[in-house]
C-alpha cells in the first residue's frame, strides 16, 4: 500500500492531507524527542563544570557500548591496549585511538551494537563526492534526538516545533514551482527552476500558506534573495535557517541586505557526531549534550565523539574539516554552548548552471553520489553551459562493466540536473590530485559569467 501511494503524487498528497489532521506533536514528537529535549534544556542551565561531568559520563557509556558490544572497536582498542577502565576523567579522551573515515567505510556493519537486529535500523549515506560514501546506521532514538537538537538550535531564532517552513533545499524532479507537504508543514520550492519568471507565483504561494520561517541551502537562499531584490518584491520572513553548505561572506552580504530578520546557520554531519550553529554573534557554538568536539592543533582539524547514536558509535572520529580560533568554553555563562569556533572550512566547491542558466546548488549535486560502490571520489568541471568534465577516482579497471554502469547511471542523473543537452567528458584516474590544504575543489565552474546570456 505504501509503495502504491508513493508512486502516485495524487495519492501521496491525499494521504499527507489526511495525516495532517493528526496534531503535529502526535506525529513528529515521541518519547525520545521529549527526553532529549529535556536533557538539552537542563544542561543549558548547568555550570560548565557540571556539563563536563555529564560529557564524561556519556563518554564512558558510549565507549563501553563500543568495546563490549561491537567487534570492530574491541579489536581496534585491544590492538593498542586501550581499555574503557583507562578513562578516569575527560582529559583521558586522548588515550582513545582516532577513528578515520576509511575505517568507517570498510567496517560500518562491524560497528553496530551486536545486541541490535540490523534489519531494525535505518541506513543512510554521506555524500560520497570527495571520498566513497560512508554507510551509516541509526535507530529511531537517534533520529528523534537529532530532530530535538535541531529544533533546540532553531529556538534561538524563534522557531517552535510544528511551525511551518519554506524549504529552499532538496530536489524536485519535475517542472513544478513547488510541492506542499501539509503533514510536514513544509512548502518545498523547486530551487533549480526558481527564476525571475516564476518568483511572483512562488511568493504568492508562500503568502498563502503564511509560513514565517525559511530553511535551506545558503546558495539557494542567496538566489532567492537576489530574485526578490531584482523584482523589488516586498517580503520578509521571521527567520532564516541555513544548512548543508559552506556559507560565503558575499552570500551573507546579500542575504543580510534583502532580509531584515534573525538568521542561523547550522553545522552538522550525516554521521551525527557534532552539532553547532551561529546566530547574531556570527561564530559557531556547539551543543555539548550532543557530543564532544576536539581540536587537533597541528592540522587544525576537528575530532568528534557523538552521543546520540548508540546503535553505531563514532568515537574520536576525524571530521577532516579545519577551523580557526577554537575556544573550549562558552562565550557567556547563559545557555552553556561550547566549544566556540570562528570559521569552519569544509569541502571546496563552486556553483554550476543548467542549460537555462539556473544556478545548481552544490548540495543538490551530491544527490547522485549517495550510494556509489565503484567510484571512490569525483571532481566536476563545468567549462560551458552544456560542457562538463567528470573525473572519477577508482581502483577498478576503466573497462569494468559494473564501473561503466555506475558511470552511466551518474550521467543519467546529471542530465536530470543540467538538462538533456549537457555533454560529459569522462576521465578515470586512480588518484585525483590534492591541493596544498590536502583537499581538492570537487566542483569547479570555469564559465566566464560575463558571457552568459
Amino acid at each position: 500500500m505504501k509503495k502504491l501511494i508513493k508512486n502516485s503524487k495524487y495519492l501521496e498528497h491525499f494521504a499527507r492531507k489526511l495525516y495532517s489532521f493528526i496534531p503535529y506533536d502526535k506525529r513528529r514528537v515521541d518519547k525520545y524527542f521529549l527526553e532529549f529535549s529535556k536533557v538539552l534544556k537542563e544542561n543549558e542551565k548547568k555550570t560548565l563544570f557540571d556539563v563536563k561531568i555529564y560529557q564524561f559520563k556519556k563518554l564512558k557509556d558510549i565507549v563501553n557500548i563500543a568495546y563490549y558490544h561491537t567487534c570492530f572497536y574491541k579489536e581496534k582498542y585491544d590492538k593498542v591496549k586501550f581499555h574503557p577502565n583507562d578513562l578516569n576523567s575527560l582529559d583521558d579522551i586522548s588515550k582513545i585511538p582516532l577513528l578515520t573515515k576509511d575505517e568507517v567505510r570498510h567496517n560500518s556493519k562491524k560497528m553496530i551494537d551486536n545486541r541490535i537486529d540490523k534489519k531494525t535500523l535505518f541506513k543512510g549515506f554521506t555524500s560520497g563526492t570527495t571520498g566513497k560514501a560512508l554507510e551509516l546506521y541509526q535507530d529511531k532514538k537517534t533520529m528523534s534526538r537529532e530532530w530535538a537538537s535541531i529544533c533546540y538550535q532553531w529556538e534561538r531564532v524563534g522557531y517552535k516545533i510544528g511551525d511551518g517552513r519554506i524549504e529552499l533545499r532538496g530536489f524536485i524532479e519535475d517542472e513544478r514551482d513547488y510541492i506542499y507537504f501539509p503533514d510536514e508543514r513544509i512548502l518545498r520550492i523547486n530551487i533549480i527552476k526558481m527564476n525571475d519568471k516564476n518568483i511572483n507565483n512562488i511568493i504568492k504561494k508562500i503568502n498563502q500558506v503564511n509560513f514565517e520561517f525559511i530553511h535551506g541551502y545558503p546558495s539557494a537562499i542567496y538566489k532567492f534573495a537576489k530574485l526578490i531584490e531584482e523584482k523589488k518584491i516586498v517580503y520578509n520572513p521571521r527567520a532564516i535557517m541555513m544548512a548543508s553548505e559552506v556559507l560565503y561572506d558575499w552570500q551573507m552580504e546579500v542575504i543580510d541586505e534583502v532580509f531584515d530578520c534573525k538568521k542561523i546557520i547550522h553545522y552538522g554531519q550525516a554521521e551525527k557526531v557534532s552539532l553547532g550553529a551561529w546566530t547574531d554573534e556570527r561564530n559557531y557554538s556547539f551543543i555539548p549534550s550532543y557530543g564532544i568536539l576536539e581540536y587537533e592543533k597541528d592540522s587544525k582539524e576537528l575530532i568528534a565523539t557523538g552521543f546520540i547514536n548508540e546503535a553505531m558509535p563514532l568515537i574520536r572520529y576525524q571530521l577532516t574539516d579545519t577551523v580557526e580560533n577554537f575556544l573550549d568554553k562558552p562565550i557567556e555563562n547563559t545557555n552553556i554552548l561550547y566549544p566556540v569556533i570562528d570559521n569552519i572550512e569544509g569541502r571546496e566547491e563552486d556553483y554550476t548552471y543548467d542549460d537555462e542558466n539556473n544556478l545548481i546548488p552544490p548540495a543538490v549535486v551530491t544527490f547522485p553520489f549517495k550510494q556509489l560502490k565503484f567510484i571512490d571520489a569525483a571532481k566536476i568541471i563545468q567549462h560551458g553551459i552544456n560542457d562538463f568534465e567528470l573525473i572519477f577516482e577508482t581502483i577498478y579497471d576503466k573497462n569494468d562493466i559494473k564501473l561503466q554502469q555506475e558511470i552511466l547511471d551518474l550521467v543519467s542523473n546529471f542530465k536530470k540536473l543540467y538538462g538533456n543537452k549537457a555533454k560529459f567528458k569522462i576521465t578515470i584516474t586512480n588518484k585525483i590530485p590534492l591541493g596544498a590544504n590536502g583537499k581538492f575543489r570537487w566542483i569547479e565552474c570555469r564559465i566566464n559569467k560575463e558571457n552568459m546570456q
